[in-house]
């Protein structure tokens, strides 16, 4: 279920710091420095932040997104999966970008991921499914931890696409 994570920012914080230079998560930082702490807003001008949560109140995973008002787009995303892979984590993903959409009313979506990063499966299906786009990759972006140089490849959907492609399903559907 995905929920505020400003509501969750104690364990939310504690799941981060367990987590922090365990091998797994490389692709997240794409870097040699972690912060120890998720920084929460406490509004949703600038970003907006949520968790995927389970039974027990486990935090499964975290979304973020940042905020171009003057654009009126989401610029980049956050999403870490602190457990393996997850259904509702998968499922609180498609939730987070349909209320950017539909709740928050943004208009684009633009975000990256480091290729070879688990997630860029789950992100190659969603812009497949629901009518974004692969913008381009960016060769040796990014360096790893290890010193490894690693492409970005960039992602957009537009609100138009992803409403057109929802509908088609809800069609469908009822077929």
């Amino acid at each position: 279920m995905l929920k505020l994570a400003f509501s969750y920012q104690e364990k939310l914080n504690h799941v981060w710091q367990s987590i922090a230079f365990k091998d797994k998560y490389q692709f997240y930082s794409g870097d040699i420095w972690w912060s120890y702490k998720v920084e929460l807003d406490s509004s949703s001008w600038d970003n907006i932040q949520m968790v995927s949560v389970g039974n027990n109140d486990n935090i499964l995973g975290y979304f973020g997104a940042h905020i171009d008002r003057q654009s009126n787009k989401v610029s980049s995303i956050g999403a870490i999966n602190f457990g393996n892979v997850n259904v509702t984590f998968s499922k609180d993903f498609y939730q987070f970008l349909y209320e950017l959409f539909t709740k928050h009313k943004f208009r684009k979506i633009e975000w990256y991921v480091i290729v070879g990063n688990p997630a860029e499966k789950l992100y190659d299906r969603i812009i497949s499914k629901y009518g974004g786009r692969v913008v381009g990759i960016k060769k040796e972006a990014t360096m790893m931890a290890d010193g490894t140089l690693r492409d970005e490849k960039e992602y957009e959907i537009f609100k138009c696409d992803f409403e057109s492609q929802m509908t088609k399903g809800v069609q469908q559907g009822m077929d």
